[in-house]
C-alpha cells in the first residue's frame, strides 16, 4: 500500500515537472511594437496561397518544415525584390503537416511545435525574421508578430495578433492604424 502511494506520488510529481517544463519552454517574452519592427527583416500584409510540407538538413538530420507561399499585398519593411517576383514570398518554418497518431489508443496531449500555423486563403500582417543559414524563418515573437486580418461588422479591415494585441493596443485595431503605428516606428 505504501509503495503504491509512493508510486502514485512519484508519477504525479513527474507529470507536474514535465508540464512545468513544457510551459516554461512555451513562454516567450512579450514584445512591444518597436521590438517587433526592430527585430523583423520584413513586415508585410500578405495572403497565404499555398502551404506545403518540406524538409531541411541540419546537423546530420532532416527536420520537417512547412513551406508557405504568400502574395505580398502591401510591403511595409524589407527588401522584396522587383517586378513580379516581388509580389510572392516563400517562408519556410519549422513544423510539419502530419497528423499526430494515437499511441496505444491515447492521443498526444500537446506538441512542442511552436511555429505559427497560417491558413491558405487567409490574410495576415507578418513580421518575419531573416532566414537562418538553413533557410528557416518565423514570425518575430511567434504569434506576437502574426496579425490576422479580418473584417469587422462594418466591413473594415481589422487586425489582431495571437495575443489579442495585448501590450500593443487595447484590442483589435484597423489595418490602417496598425500600418501607421509601424511606419511611426520606422521613422
Amino acid at each position: 500500500m505504501k509503495r503504491s502511494k509512493f508510486m502514485i506520488g512519484l508519477i504525479g510529481a513527474t507529470a507536474l515537472c514535465m508540464a512545468s517544463f513544457a510551459a516554461s519552454a512555451a513562454m516567450v517574452q512579450q514584445m512591444g511594437l518597436s521590438d517587433l519592427v526592430g527585430n523583423a527583416d520584413k513586415v508585410f500584409r500578405g495572403t497565404v496561397l499555398t502551404k506545403e510540407p518540406g524538409t531541411v538538413r541540419a546537423g546530420g538530420s532532416e527536420l520537417d518544415t512547412v513551406v508557405y507561399t504568400l502574395r505580398v499585398d502591401d510591403a511595409i519593411k524589407g527588401n522584396f525584390g522587383a517586378g513580379k517576383s516581388a509580389r510572392l514570398i516563400e517562408i519556410t518554418m519549422l513544423g510539419d503537416l502530419k497528423e499526430r497518431p494515437a499511441v496505444n489508443g491515447r492521443q498526444q496531449l500537446f506538441s512542442m511545435d511552436m511555429s505559427p500555423d497560417l491558413r491558405v486563403g487567409s490574410e495576415y500582417v507578418l513580421f518575419t525574421t531573416s532566414p537562418s543559414a538553413i533557410g528557416l524563418s518565423t514570425t518575430v515573437g511567434l504569434d506576437q508578430g502574426l496579425f490576422r486580418v479580418f473584417a469587422n461588422e462594418n466591413g473594415s479591415d481589422m487586425t489582431a495578433n495571437g495575443l489579442g494585441n495585448q501590450g500593443l493596443f487595447g484590442g483589435a485595431v484597423s489595418y490602417d492604424q496598425l500600418k501607421s503605428a509601424i511606419n511611426d516606428e520606422l521613422n
